[in-house]
């Protein structure tokens, strides 16, 4: 009996080290997928605040609309479609004497958005809300602007 309870202790053995190292690769393997995401997130921040330098303050652009849209996005990962309540935020401003009319897009469902959308509808300095916008001197006729607000620069 003493032989067979060895060879399964060895069984065992070899099985829970096989075992460990399946998790350790699992493991491995999401480490990999977070830091690649960590890194691609910091890269288009990195960009936004590099290509988007030029500012322009509240008192030099116009709100000349905002609508109510929706937006459909999907997801290849979980293969499902999605979609959000959005107010399409048109902007008029000048760049050395030139006009541009650029839009931002918002999910309508944020207190920011809701505070927005009411102050343009009684005409109350909308864009003191909005705050500060961003624009490449490269290209001025796109607009962005930062903030944890479900703002989003195209």
């Amino acid at each position: 009996m003493g032989n067979s309870d060895n060879r399964k202790r060895g069984v065992n053995s070899r099985q829970n080290e096989k075992n460990r190292e399946a998790l350790i690769a699992v493991l491995t393997v999401c480490l990999i997928g977070v830091l690649v995401t960590v890194v691609i997130i910091a890269a288009v921040d990195l960009y936004r605040k590099h290509t988007y330098t030029a500012e322009i303050d509240p008192s030099e652009y116009k709100i000349i609309k905002i609508e109510k849209s929706t937006t459909t996005s999907y997801s290849a990962a979980t293969e499902t479609v999605d979609t959000d309540s959005i107010y399409v935020v048109t902007v008029e401003y000048q760049v050395d004497g030139v006009t541009y009319t650029d839009t931002l897009d918002m999910l309508t469902g944020t207190e920011f958005a809701k505070i927005l959308y009411g102050r343009y509808l009684t005409d109350s300095n909308p864009e003191e809300v909005l705050g500060k916008l961003y624009y490449s001197p490269k290209k001025p006729s796109h607009i962005g602007r930062y903030g944890d607000d479900s703002i989003f620069v195209k």
